[in-house]
């Protein structure tokens, strides 16, 4: 078995559909145990074999995959459990329990592609799948997902019916100088966020560009103005000379933006925030801004302070999930 992981497995999936005529999604619909995967997980299973995705942490894939191609070749959707009470004795889960995965093979190849382009074009959309009926079709988010999929993608309509949310990816928009700029970009990169970096300094954006989701920018006003900073989507700024990041985390602050960090000391923190006070900015708004930047390892180099940073990013974000009811979440400037 041949495995890769990708959070989001509808690329590889649509690739396999378009050129083979098939490939079968799976989803992690109920566990019984702890596991390190949670409820929506996914795996995308093409005809030969081939797997991306995780759903068990890889103690049962290659029995996931071999239940994926029977469901292919019988062309019909099913079930199947994995660890206590599953035909499948030799493969154990260590951390105890079942996992149940349903197998779908016959989900429009449209409907995933809507579901993909909804996602490339950073709007959140939902599979909503019956399992009864054995039919899959596409959804917008509605009033009460923000609840529904608080701490899973996935939820239960009732027992036959499940629905799973697709969001766009995190997406982290770093500005400053210097060594730490390329490395806090290619350790998002390896986490799964969307980077975009804006920065003056050649040689650190040469070295960011290969990580990067869009090009490298630079920092003047209208190429801050342009940047879209949606509810999904994080802020870090990285100078040393922090005139040039208050255009950027003034557009942060008016921005539903999940998370904004700055580096730079304590002392140099409060004179920041300031001369934000002074231009009108509340303790609300403030207290948005992560100075300094990151969480708290006692850093000692540019890769440690570029781990701090995207530790102190990937904490905000699962901390508290973007909204997807139309993105209530607002800037704050008060």
């Amino acid at each position: 078995m041949i495995q890769d992981f990708d959070e989001n497995v509808l690329p590889a999936l649509l690739d396999w559909r378009r050129t083979d005529g098939a490939g079968a999604l799976v989803t992690l619909v109920r566990k019984t145990a702890s596991g390190p995967r949670p409820l929506g997980s996914q795996l995308a299973v093409s005809a030969d074999g081939r797997v991306v995705g995780l759903i068990s942490g890889g103690c049962v894939e290659g029995g996931i995959a071999e239940e994926a191609r029977g469901a292919m070749a019988a062309g019909c959707n099913r079930f199947a459990r994995f660890g206590e009470g599953s035909r499948y004795v030799d493969l154990r889960m260590p951390c105890g329990g079942a996992i149940d995965v349903y197998v779908d093979v016959t989900v429009a190849t449209e409907t995933l592609a809507a579901v993909h382009d909804a996602v490339a074009a950073r709007r959140a959309a939902v599979l909503a799948t019956d399992t009864a009926a054995g039919i899959t079709r596409w959804e917008a988010p509605r009033s009460g997902d923000d609840d529904a999929f608080a701490t899973a993608e996935l939820a239960w309509s009732d027992e036959t019916r499940f629905r799973r949310l697709h969001r766009p990816p995190p997406r982290l928009v770093l500005a400053g100088r210097g060594p730490i700029l390329p490395l806090t970009a290619q350790m998002a990169a390896l986490n799964g966020y969307r980077v975009e970096v804006l920065t003056d300094d050649d040689h650190a954006g040469d070295g960011s560009a290969p990580h990067c989701a869009a090009p490298v920018q630079g920092t003047g006003p209208g190429e801050v103005a342009r940047v879209t900073l949606d509810a999904a989507t994080a802020v870090v700024t990285l100078f040393h000379d922090h005139d040039v990041e208050l255009p950027l985390l003034r557009h942060a602050l008016a921005s539903p933006a999940f998370h904004i960090g700055a580096l730079g000391s304590r002392t140099t923190h409060a004179a920041r925030l300031a001369r934000l006070a002074d231009e009108g900015f509340g303790t609300a708004a403030l207290a948005r801004i992560e100075g300094p930047a990151g969480v708290p390892i006692h850093a000692a180099n540019p890769a440690e302070i570029a781990t701090s940073i995207v530790a102190g990013v990937i904490r905000a974000y699962r901390a508290a999930r973007p909204p997807v009811e139309g993105g209530r979440r607002k800037g704050t400037t008060t």
